[in-house]
């Protein structure tokens, strides 16, 4: 059994709730894409949106890491 597991779920819970939000932007940039056509400002928004996510899932995957090195247990001693 993993100890670590509650810091975890803890941290996917929070990129669902941050991607959540995202989503539903994406979504909507897309609908008006279909309905106005390619634009120059649609393509910066969907670029900004999806570097949003995948740097939120980056740093989940940073935070993931440091958990399960034992980081915050090592720190814990002092």
């Amino acid at each position: 059994m993993d100890i670590h597991r509650g810091k975890k779920v803890g941290v996917w819970l929070s990129v669902a709730a941050v991607l959540a939000p995202l989503a539903v932007q994406i979504a909507g940039v897309v609908w008006i894409w279909t309905l106005l056509g390619s634009h120059p400002l649609f393509w910066v928004l969907a670029l900004l949106l999806t570097a949003a996510a995948v740097a939120v899932i980056v740093a989940a995957c940073a935070r993931i890491r440091e958990i399960n090195g034992g980081e915050e247990d090592d720190l814990s001693q002092y």
